[in-house]
Formats: C-alpha cells, structure tokens, sequence
C-alpha cells in the first residue's frame, strides 16, 4: 500500500452489517448429550450464550441462520461431569416448548420452521445432528431463545430436564483498502465474496440518499477493485447491504 500524498481527502465510511471473525460452534459450542449416573437424560453446554447467528447464507432462508451448532452424543464416560455414554437402544427427538418471536429452528426435513410441542427426529447414539437455527426476524444486539428438551421415544430414559438455547443476530463488517494508483487516482477494495454489497458514494458523511457507485469492478485477487478519481471534491464511500 502507498502513501496517500498530493490527492484530494477521500474518506472512506464503512456502514457495518456483519461480524468478520465469528467462532463457529463446530469449535467451541457443542450440546454434548449422555446420561448421568442416575440415568437421567443432560444436555451439558461448555459454551457462553447467546450463540452468535450470522446473516442467513441459505437460498429462501431470511435473517439470520447456521447450522452449526449441533447436539453430539458424548462417546467418553465423564465421571468428573456425571456425564455417561447412551445406550444405543435409546432413540432421540428434541421438542420444541416455546420460542420468543422471531427465533426459530427449522424441523427435520427442511419443510418449515418448528411449532411448540413439535418433535424434531435425532435418532439414536452415536448422533451428531445439526438443527437449523434462525432468527427470522430480529434486532442486532437483541437476544431470542428456544425452550426445550430431549425425548427418548424407547423409554430406556426418561425425558431431559428442559433447557434454553438464546441466540444473538450479528451483521458483518465488510472493509474498505484504499490504496494509491497515481497522484491523481486511488483504487478501493473489498472482498469479492461480499455478496449482494454495493459501493455507494456521497459528498456528505451525513447525506441521507448516497448514490451507487457505476463503475464496473475489477477483480484483483481475492478482491473486488473500482478506481476512483482524486482530483474533484472531497468523496465519501460506504458498503451497502442489499
């Protein structure tokens, strides 16, 4: 990156809609199911909620949606945890007791979101299921949570104690370099896999109609680039989600 030297004031003004580093639950956020030695059905969760959901990247899926967060049957004896491994006689469903407005987790063939007292098929251990959880319609910052709890259809144990999964909607920043062509021009780049953002510019950081930015954008690596004229009046720029 050069310098910016000799050219009028660009500013470059990122209006924020998603997080760019996300710790996704295959790594740290598990529903790890057993038993105790009781026998009773847990569902141990080592993680801090509410769980981050990113912007939904799932076709006629809207808001904000993974999948990643997935109930695992544990294959250790944890005795330190009181946490056992199930009998593979025992044959799971989750059911859904409640949800806030907005949260949702989709059922098991994919055909729509889950209703109260509804049953979503796991099956029997060892099991590594990945519901689809969305907030279909919700605020950043605000949280939105399930009730549930785990049923096991062959009566080898009794129902789990209910549990509560909150969620969290999170928007990602997608970031603009600005680097120096020549004295009289400037490229601005952005990630090509920035889908459906558009560059949009104004004279103004506080104008309330900014105007797309025409220019057709060059692919410059893993980076989409548009170059920009510095030697007219001071320009502001922004990302925009569609």
């Amino acid at each position: 990156m050069y310098p910016l030297k000799n050219i009028s004031v660009l500013t470059i003004v990122v209006i924020a809609t998603c997080a760019v580093s996300i710790t996704f639950a295959h790594e740290e956020q598990v529903l790890l199911v057993g038993r105790t030695g009781a026998g009773e059905l847990h569902v141990h969760m080592d993680f801090n909620q509410p769980v981050e959901l990113p912007e939904s990247i799932f076709p006629g899926i809207s808001g904000y949606a993974f999948g990643e967060l997935a109930f695992h049957s544990t294959i250790l004896d944890e005795p330190a945890e009181d946490l056992f491994q199930l009998s593979t006689a025992a044959d799971f469903q989750l059911i859904l007791i409640a949800k806030d407005a907005g949260m949702e987790v989709w059922n098991d063939t994919g055909s729509g979101y889950m209703g109260t007292n509804q049953t979503y098929y796991i099956g029997p251990a060892p099991f590594d299921n990945h519901p689809l959880w969305n907030i279909a319609n919700g605020t950043p910052g605000n949280t939105y949570s399930l009730t549930l709890k785990l049923r096991d259809v062959n009566n080898v144990y009794p129902e789990s104690d209910p549990f509560v999964l909150s969620f969290t909607p999170i928007q990602l920043v997608q970031r603009i370099v600005i680097q120096q062509v020549d004295s009289q021009h400037v490229a601005l780049l952005w990630p090509s896999n920035a889908v459906n953002w558009e560059l949009q510019t104004s004279v103004s950081i506080t104008a309330t109609n900014w105007v797309t930015v025409t220019n057709v954008p060059a692919s410059v690596g893993t980076n989409h680039s548009v170059t920009i004229n510095t030697t007219g009046q001071q320009q502001f720029f922004r990302l925009h989600k569609l």
